[in-house]
């Protein structure tokens, strides 16, 4: 896999224009701006992506999460789980079949581009 350092555009460009996959190392600053930079590059291809978080990171975040769910009542928390299920139901309904898949990795700072056909 091509490795990307920080935000090269002409770079990223280039790799979304040959349909590579790749891996953008040492983001810092705006993250949000970053993965929206990629999914800019990638839609104005004609293609469309889909965006998820890594599991790992996710799973290092619940440890603080599930601090705030035990503070909350059991209807909030179900109702906060409920929104959250239909969210991403309702997301990779809008991005079936996608020609990229960001992966954002929050706890490393990065993001992985993956070419899916």
């Amino acid at each position: 896999m091509i490795v990307v350092t920080g935000l090269n555009e002409a770079q990223i460009e280039g790799l979304v224009k040959s349909n590579a996959s790749f891996e953008i190392n040492g983001l810092r600053g705006n993250f949000m701006a970053s993965i929206k930079l990629v999914e800019t590059k990638i839609e104005s291809q004609g293609l469309k992506c889909r965006v998820r978080s890594d599991v790992k990171s996710a799973a290092v975040k619940g440890g603080a999460l599930g601090a705030v769910f035990s503070v909350l009542s059991i209807p909030a928390t179900l109702t906060v789980v409920t929104l959250g299920a239909v969210a991403s139901v309702g997301h990779s309904l809008v991005t079936y079949n996608p020609d990229y898949e960001i992966l954002k990795d929050y706890v490393n700072q990065r993001l992985k581009v993956t070419y899916k056909k």
